[in-house]
C-alpha cells in the first residue's frame, strides 16, 4: 500500500508547481473544514481526532475505525456575505484495516451587481466552488497511510473551471507518548477544463507537516505545524518596501537580516485544545502568516490569532471557532456532529 501511494505522489507532482500567494486557483481548498480546526488555527495534520471525520480532509492518514459512521455538518459565515462549509462522513470498510471518509466542500461568494462600463446595473450573477471529496487510511501499529480524491467545480459568474486532485498523507501516532505527527503533501493535481480555453493555472499545492503533544499530567494537547514547507520564502512581496543602496551600491532591505527569522516563522502555525472533561474542551490558535500580512502596523489587534471551544450533548458534538482575519472581521465556524450508529442501536 505504501508502494502505491508513492508512486502515486510522483506522478501527480509532476503536474504540480509549487506557486502561492495569489499565484494559484481552487484557493478555497485551503479553507478550514470545521469549527475545531479554525480554532486551532487553521491547519492541522497531527491531531489524531479519533472519532472527528474532518480531520481526514487535512490528512487523510487520521482516517480511523472510530470515524465509522460520523456525520459532521460544518458551516463558517465570513465579511461581505462569503460562506463556506464541509458535510463529511466516515465508514470503516468491513473488518479490515482500511477507514474511509469524505463529503462535500463548498463556498458562495454571495451576489454580485453586474454593470457596464458606465457602471450601469445590468443584472446580477453568482459566484461559488465545490469540492467532492473522498479518502481512505490505512495502517497498523503506529503508522498510517491514507490518500483523499478531490472533483473540483468552479463557477465565478460565466467562467467555470473543472479539476482534480488528490493528497496524500502518513501519520505516526504513539499513544504510549501522547505523541502523534502527520506529513502531508495537499492538492496535487490539474485543471482539466480552465476557466479561459487554454489558460491552465496552478493548484494551491502544498507540504504540511505537524507534530502533536497531550501533556501527560494537563489536559492540555499542543500542536505545532508548518505549512507549504515546498517554499522556503511565502512572504508578501512588498513594493513599498524601501530600498537602501549600501557602500558597494547594492540595493538591500534595512531589516533583511530579521526576515530570515520571519521567513521560517511564517511557515507556523500553532494550536492548543484545553479538555474540561470528556465533554468541554477551549481551542486557542495562532497563524503567524496572517498576523505578518493582514494586521494593521498601528493596530493589530488579534488578527492571526483564533478562538473556539467545543461540548458534548447527548449524542450530539457542538463546536465553535472564530478566526480574526483582520480588523475588518474574520470568521464564525460553527459544526454539529453525531455518530449515526449510536441511533441505530
Amino acid at each position: 500500500m505504501r508502494y502505491i501511494l508513492l508512486t502515486l505522489s510522483i506522478v501527480l507532482c509532476g503536474q504540480t508547481f509549487a506557486q502561492y500567494g495569489g499565484s494559484y486557483t481552487y484557493a478555497y481548498l485551503q479553507l478550514p473544514p470545521s469549527a475545531r480546526i479554525s480554532g486551532l488555527g487553521g491547519l492541522n495534520v497531527s491531531t489524531p481526532g479519533e472519532g472527528d471525520v474532518t480531520l481526514g480532509y487535512m490528512n487523510p492518514a487520521l482516517l480511523n475505525a472510530k470515524m465509522d459512521g460520523a456525520l459532521s455538518i460544518n458551516h463558517a459565515f465570513m465579511p461581505s456575505g462569503v460562506q463556506h462549509g464541509y458535510a463529511a462522513f466516515g465508514k470503516q470498510l468491513g473488518d479490515s484495516q482500511v477507514s474511509m471518509g469524505g463529503g462535500l466542500l463548498y463556498r458562495s461568494y454571495g451576489n454580485f451587481n453586474m454593470t457596464d462600463p458606465a457602471g450601469v446595473v445590468l443584472g446580477k450573477f453568482t459566484a461559488s466552488e465545490y469540492a467532492a471529496v473522498w479518502g481512505f487510511g490505512y495502517g497498523e501499529g503506529k503508522l498510517r497511510y491514507g490518500a483523499n480524491a478531490k472533483m473540483l467545480y468552479s463557477r465565478l459568474e460565466s467562467y467555470s473551471s473543472f479539476g482534480m486532485a488528490a493528497d496524500i498523507g502518513m501519520a505516526y501516532i504513539d499513544t504510549a507518548k501522547l505523541l502523534s505527527m502527520g506529513l502531508v503533501l495537499r492538492n496535487m493535481g490539474t485543471q482539466i477544463k480552465p476557466y479561459i480555453s487554454e489558460q491552465y493555472e496552478n493548484l494551491p499545492f502544498s507540504i504540511d507537516f505537524g507534530i502533536s503533544k497531550r501533556l501527560r499530567h494537563l489536559p492540555v494537547n499542543i500542536s505545532f505545524t508548518l505549512h507549504d514547507l515546498q517554499t522556503f520564502d511565502i512572504r508578501y512581496d512588498d513594493p513599498n518596501a524601501v530600498e537602501e543602496t549600501n557602500i558597494f551600491s547594492t540595493d538591500t532591505l534595512p531589516d533583511d537580516k530579521k526576515y530570515t527569522v520571519d521567513k521560517i516563522a511564517q511557515h507556523l502555525m500553532v494550536g492548543g485544545e484545553f479538555y474540561f472533561g470528556k465533554n468541554v474542551s477551549v481551542r486557542i490558535g495562532y497563524d503567524h502568516m496572517t498576523r505578518r500580512e493582514m494586521a494593521v502596523d498601528t493596530r493589530r489587534g488579534l488578527t492571526g490569532f483564533s478562538l473556539g471551544f467545543g461540548m458534548a450533548i447527548n449524542k450530539y458534538r457542538i463546536d465553535y471557532g472564530h478566526e480574526f482575519y483582520s480588523l475588518a472581521g474574520g470568521s464564525h465556524h460553527i459544526t454539529i456532529a453525531a455518530n449515526l450508529n449510536q441511533f441505530l442501536k
